[in-house]
């Protein structure tokens, strides 16, 4: 007995497709056609048609495909982090949150280009089920989703390829003896080649090299993938990686507690900022964040529940490109381009959406105004402010990499990129660069004293090189060194670590520090880390050590015992040790002693900290 089939072409040279049939016994039945441009299937009344537009249907069943990140999900999907599927039953019409009505009308069309943009950019499921059911259409529907809804929901199986075990699965929760499934796999082979293309790349380092960016630009041109296919594309590869995803995770949960708030606490968007900063840390693209923003507090009032004035400023400059009346349109100079580098600056530190819903607005304004009247006069004036925007978010990525990176390769590209974008903006205005970000990063109380050191010796080089008293390799070399000394400074701190342990009372003798410095150089040798450790660094090691301890076995159990929320912040601003190492620390202290793991946050607040987790 045949228990299923498999059936595998391609409907044209970029879609694949894959048909796989099971169920009851369908050895002797006829359910396969095909025509000079299309293939259909069909068994007991069901009918689907693949062609080279697209796909046709008029059955029971539905589609589903994996959630991409960033597209539009429902909050209930969105809450659940065992969800990873989107599913739609034919015939079914969705009537808010919680509410699904179904219909007899399982008859519907869509094209590859519909399919393809609002599901999955790469693969797509259909599905049919095939059975003696007599009734109507709507109620086996609704019969069809409680058998293997969740199992759809929340199934890995599409993720892994395992398309047989999946049809499998599907046969066993519906549990009909008699009936047969059809399971369609659509995958469009352009958009694959990319999505795998930039998840190689993406995945190696983090980033893309230049020759990278050049073949993923090769493959978009040859396939003419759209700009839109292309973003969700990527960002939903850069959220898939591992390091990515829990922190993001992390960054979506308290997203969707505040989006039942009308109002953002103050505490709550600290948290986020704090989850911000260390996505940079962990080299975690921004535009991550960006996109759950958008998705999760349309609508929300941030902090205020009146517009800050300059969102007003930036919406009455962006309005100027759209009086009707040419005499009262005004020409948007230097000053306004500098008053809107600023409120997108604002909007930033902020986490404030409304900035990027005006920009957005405006867009959408002169691409249909383009096409109404059929000149690109607006949008190429717009896109001339947008480039400002670029500069912005090329500058702060290329800073606060150096700042808060550890294990990083600089070259003389960031220096050449910085250099240009800064003769830019202070071509606007002398000492917006420095107002913008040297200023605010140098007060960054997360910036540690390495990230300190790095950023003063790229600014400091950045005017030696305008001034021609230095080369980008001579700055490059400096920067280097200090990045080298970063990563010993690490290895001997997890070295010295360990060995304070045992040895710690021994320390304070010259002889057996000295015995130490040579045991431990010789176990980094022995690991390829052959750098020299000057004593100057060991004993700076030591000593960061030390007040480490210090502020562990002493100072922290004080001002936990005081809630004395000043007497920390007085060391960790005098201290000179890295405040994401030490409360990093704090969480494992406050974990040992079963105190709450927000008692410093909620300390800092000015809140009665939770004794017992």
């Amino acid at each position: 007995m045949i228990y299923d089939l498999r059936f595998h072409g391609k409907i044209t040279p970029q879609i694949e497709f894959f048909s796989l049939i099971g169920g009851a016994d369908i050895s002797a039945a006829y359910f396969y056609e095909k025509g000079d441009s299309y293939v259909r299937f069909f068994f007991k009344g069901n009918e689907f048609r693949i062609n080279s537009t697209g796909v046709s249907y008029n059955s029971t069943g539905g589609s589903f495909c994996e959630y991409m990140f960033g597209v539009e999900q429902p909050i209930k999907d969105l809450q659940k982090r065992d969800i990873k599927n989107r599913l739609v039953m034919f015939g079914a019409i969705s009537e808010g949150e919680d509410k699904i009505t179904f219909t007899n009308n399982t008859r519907g069309s869509e094209s590859f280009e519909q399919i393809f943009r609002d599901g999955n950019a790469v693969t797509n499921y259909y599905f049919f089920v095939s059975s003696d059911y007599q009734g109507e259409l709507k109620k086996r529907q609704e019969i069809i989703l409680k058998s293997v809804g969740k199992f759809i929901k929340r199934t890995e199986l599409m993720g892994e390829g395992k398309d047989t075990d999946l049809l499998e699965q599907l046969i066993a929760d519906l549990a009909e003896s008699k009936s047969n499934i059809f399971l369609f796999k659509l995958i469009n082979k352009e958009n694959e080649e990319y999505y795998k293309a930039f998840q190689k790349f993406y995945f190696k380092e983090k980033t893309l090299s230049p020759e990278s960016e050049l073949l993923l630009e090769d493959i978009t041109s040859r396939y003419r993938i759209d700009r839109y296919q292309q973003e969700r594309m990527k960002i939903d590869v850069m959220y898939s990686h591992p390091e990515n995803k829990r922190i993001v995770d992390e960054y979506k949960d308290i997203l969707i507690e505040m989006s039942y708030e009308d109002v953002i606490h103050p505490s709550r968007l600290a948290r986020l900022q704090r989850l911000r900063t260390l996505s940079i840390r962990n080299n975690i693209p921004i535009i991550l964040f960006d996109t759950l923003d958008e998705l999760l507090l349309k609508g929300k009032k941030i902090l205020e529940s009146k517009e800050p004035e300059y969102i007003k400023e930036t919406r009455a400059i962006i309005e100027n490109l759209f009086f009707k009346d040419a005499s009262l349109k005004s020409h948007i100079v230097s000053e306004d381009i500098v008053k809107l580098i600023r409120a997108r600056h604002n909007a930033r530190s902020k986490s404030d959406m409304s900035f990027e819903r005006v920009i957005l607005d405006a867009g959408r304004a002169c691409d249909e105004i383009a096409r109404e009247t059929n000149t690109l006069s607006l949008l190429e004036e717009l896109s001339s402010i947008l480039t400002y925007f670029d500069r912005y978010d090329n500058i702060f990525a290329h800073l606060n990499k150096l700042a808060f990176s550890e294990n990083i390769n600089f070259t003389e590209n960031p220096i050449r990129s910085l250099i240009g974008n800064k003769k830019a903006f202070d071509s606007l205005n002398y000492g917006l660069f420095d107002e913008l970000f040297v200023k605010d990063l140098l007060g960054n109380k997360y910036l540690s004293s390495y990230g300190r050191k790095k950023l003063t010796a790229l600014i400091e080089g950045l005017k030696k090189i305008e001034e021609g008293n230095a080369t980008y390799r001579e700055i490059v070399a400096i920067i280097n060194k200090i990045l080298k000394e970063e990563k010993l400074y690490s290895l001997l701190h997890a070295a010295m670590k360990e060995k304070m342990r045992s040895f710690f009372p021994g320390l304070d003798l010259k002889e057996n520090r000295k015995e130490i410095k040579e045991e431990i150089c010789g176990e980094l040798a022995a690991k390829g880390f052959k750098w020299a450790v000057s004593d100057r660094l060991f004993e700076r090691v030591l000593f960061d050590l030390k007040k480490e301890s210090f502020y562990l076995n002493h100072l922290l159990p004080l001002v936990i015992h005081e809630k004395n929320v000043s007497l920390r912040e007085d060391f960790l601003d005098n201290s000179g040790l890295d405040r994401f190492y030490i409360e990093s620390l704090e969480r494992d202290y406050l974990e040992n002693k079963g105190l709450s793991l927000n008692f410093m946050d909620e300390l800092k607040e000015g809140q009665e900290p939770s004794v017992v987790r």
